[in-house]
């Protein structure tokens, strides 16, 4: 019906639309995804496109991890839950076929869909840093609008690979698109080091270590040594960052308002817990409180009750407590009273210190939350307290899972509940608004697939990229390392917007375009 010239527009149109929509809309990757595979069924050919895939037998090796989920799915005693994994993945099983039998993307091609895709990038980040700091945020994850700031965090460092490339090994050639180019790269580590996550700082540490290595032996002898020298120090400096953080977040301060007092302004009691050193800021948590007093300046100030729960669901009391704390205040009705409407909004949303009135950086934020866990596992020995350490517990209750069943597995439908198990057998206190997956995707397919799945997707994620000639191209290099790190400490391919980024940059970089070396004068030409 149509020519061979409006499908391969509409193909591009369909790219551009995924690609635009990682960031910022699922149902926007969902369209784009329907229009590639309605144009493909469209638009014939089917001797060229079997040609084509049986030239990339690696697209087979990729999609067959899809079969592990498939099944696992469907014999989910949880037929919901299975059903709805099987859903999820239908990119990987339908975009790498799709693209791998269409002709491959020309430079031209390739450049635009990315550039597309960097843009958008670009404007989620800039959307939310501004609602961020003209929204009075306090929780550093609410920096990504549309989808999780973790899988923002790693569209933010696959874009920043690609601008590297284009900018050392394509030569961008106008001024106008060195200019962006730079101008983005700027933004981005900005963004980065301000908001990211631990998962994102790390890909950029990675990022940054590839680039390194990369042009390290390029160098002459003084170059390389000055470089390895700067790169030396700058990691004493973050390291030195990091222990000074770590010390003003948790030595006690040895001042007249840290200690013990008899009684209140009041003359109410104070209760105390000298045994546990417990701190905020330096303040320790456990001492001069009066709950009397607490419980009825907290009534005149929130309509949050104070036996209940914060709108993180912790403990109010403990939330305002260990809120007073950090602002050097005693636990009674003069500390409660010296709050202002800020500091009652944070304590309501279960922000337990006075760093989140500032704007707070992601480092700084997921510092003092690690350092807390750290500190309160040490004194209590309880792994329930923070996102880190929780962590942990998900990775025993899928050991315990995988030590079970360790051959076929539980299925991905029933994977909840056999981690439920776990809790209940050891009696560990983890709310249910917290039991969440493993946080391991390796962990995740191997407790629902068996050995067998675990060792398909492994093989899957791995022999297509090493197999592949673009390998050794930084993007395609940086972006399996990247998905594969990122999957020890997330289940990165747990969501719609996870598994499509995957699929979707897995297919363009190993079957969808070709990473020619082209020299400058060559590139300049085009």
């Amino acid at each position: 019906m149509f020519g061979d010239r409006f499908h391969r527009i509409v193909y591009l149109i369909g790219l551009s639309i995924t690609l635009c929509s990682l960031p910022a809309s699922i149902v926007g990757v969902s369209i784009g995804m329907i229009i590639l595979a309605v144009n493909f069924l469209l638009s014939g050919h089917w001797s060229i496109k079997v040609q084509h895939l049986k030239a990339k037998p690696m697209v087979w090796v990729f999609v067959a991890m899809y079969f592990p989920v498939l099944v696992s799915g469907l014999f989910s005693e949880n037929h919901h839950l299975g059903l709805e994994i099987v859903r999820l993945w239908l990119p990987v099983m339908l975009i790498p076929p799709i693209i791998a039998a269409s002709d491959k993307l020309t430079v031209k091609e390739f450049k635009t869909i990315v550039s597309l895709f960097i843009f958008s990038t670009l404007v989620v980040t800039i959307v939310g840093a501004y609602g961020y700091f003209t929204a009075n945020l306090a929780d550093i994850r609410k920096v990504s609008p549309f989808i999780s700031h973790i899988r923002l965090a790693l569209m933010v460092n696959l874009s920043l690979a690609l601008l590297v490339y284009y900018l050392t090994e394509r030569i961008v050639a106008r001024p106008f698109e060195r200019w962006f180019a730079i101008s983005a790269m700027a933004w981005f580590l900005f963004f980065l080091l301000t908001f990211s996550s631990f998962t994102g700082m790390l890909m950029l540490s990675i990022l940054i270590l590839l680039i390194f290595i990369k042009y390290l032996f390029k160098l002459g002898s003084i170059p390389r040594f000055i470089t390895i020298t700067g790169f030396l120090t700058v990691i004493f400096i973050v390291l030195s960052f990091v222990l000074h953080k770590y010390d003003n977040m948790s030595a006690v301060k040895l001042t007249p308002d840290n200690r013990p007092r008899l009684a209140t302004v009041n003359g109410n009691p104070y209760q105390h817990d000298t045994l546990l050193k417990e701190t905020e800021n330096g303040y320790l948590v456990n001492i001069n409180i009066c709950d009397e007093e607490l419980r009825n300046e907290w009534a005149k100030r929130s309509n949050l009750p104070y036996e209940g729960a914060d709108k993180k669901g912790q403990l109010l009391r403990t939330t305002l407590i260990r809120y007073l704390a950090s602002a050097g205040l005693t636990k009674d009705s003069l500390g409660v009273s010296k709050l202002d409407s800020i500091d009652i909004a944070l304590i309501e949303g279960g922000y337990t210190n006075t760093i989140f009135k500032g704007k707070v950086t992601g480092i700084e934020s997921r510092l003092y939350e690690f350092f807390y866990e750290i500190n309160r596992h040490r004194q209590t020995g309880s792994l329930t307290g923070g996102s880190v350490l929780r962590r942990l517990l998900y990775a025993q209750a899928a050991l315990h899972v995988i030590t079970s069943n360790p051959i076929f597995g539980v299925s991905y439908g029933d994977l909840p509940a056999a981690m439920n198990q776990f809790y209940d057998i050891k009696k560990i206190d983890l709310p249910q608004s917290y039991r969440y997956m493993p946080h391991n995707q390796y962990l995740t397919v191997w407790a629902s697939a068996g050995v067998i799945g675990f060792i398909i997707f492994i093989l899957s994620l791995t022999l297509p990229f090493i197999k592949s000639p673009s390998f050794q191209v930084l993007p395609v290099k940086y972006f399996w390392v990247l998905v594969i790190t990122s999957m020890l400490f997330e289940d990165t391919m747990l969501t719609h917007t996870g598994i499509s980024f995957v699929a979707v940059f897995s297919a363009l970089f190993l079957f969808g375009h070709s990473f020619p070396i082209v020299k400058k004068e060559d590139y300049a030409a085009r």
